[in-house]
C-alpha cells in the first residue's frame, strides 16, 4: 500500500476510533429533543456525535442523507430520520454492526508487526467503499 493511502486508512481509524469511544461516555444535547428508533447507537448519544457519524458516513459512501433516510410523509422534501421506511437504513446498520464486530473479534487481537506501533488497525465504511454507495467486487487470487 502507498505511504499516502496508509497514512489516510490510520487518519480514518484514529477518528473512527476517538468517535466511537467518545458515543459511550455521551449523554444527549438539551437543546436537542431524544431521538427516536436507535437501533445501533446509545439512546442517549449527544446530537454531535450522531451528526458526526453520520457526516462520515455521507463522506465514506458519497451519499446524501435520503440515500438510507425516507422522506417524510407529511413533506416529502423533509427526511423522516426515525422511519425505516428505506431498507438502505437496515442495510447500514447491519454494516455498522459487521464493522464493530470485525474490529472488536478479530482486528484487534491480529499482531501487526510489519506496522507502526502507533498505527492503529481497524476496519472502517472506507475499507470496503472507498466513497462509493456500493462496493465493488473483489476478486481474490
Amino acid at each position: 500500500m502507498r505511504l499516502i493511502n496508509r497514512k489516510k486508512v490510520v487518519v480514518i481509524a484514529l477518528m473512527m476510533a476517538v468517535t466511537f469511544g467518545s458515543i459511550a461516555f455521551t449523554s444527549p444535547s438539551s437543546d436537542h429533543p431524544p431521538f427516536k428508533n436507535l437501533k445501533v447507537y446509545a439512546k442517549d448519544i449527544k446530537y454531535d456525535s450522531l451528526d458526526h457519524l453520520m457526516d462520515y458516513y455521507k463522506v465514506a459512501l458519497n451519499v446524501k442523507c435520503r440515500y438510507c433516510h425516507a422522506g417524510s410523509q407529511a413533506n416529502p422534501k423533509k427526511l423522516d430520520m426515525a422511519s425505516d421506511a428505506n431498507p438502505i437504513k437496515d442495510v447500514t446498520r447491519k454494516m455498522i454492526l459487521m464493522t464493530n464486530e470485525m474490529n472488536e473479534k478479530y482486528i484487534h487481537t491480529i499482531n501487526h508487526p510489519a506496522t507502526d506501533s502507533t498505527a492503529v488497525q481497524v476496519v472502517t465504511c472506507n475499507t470496503c467503499h472507498r466513497g462509493k454507495a456500493k462496493p465493488e467486487d473483489v476478486v481474490v487470487k
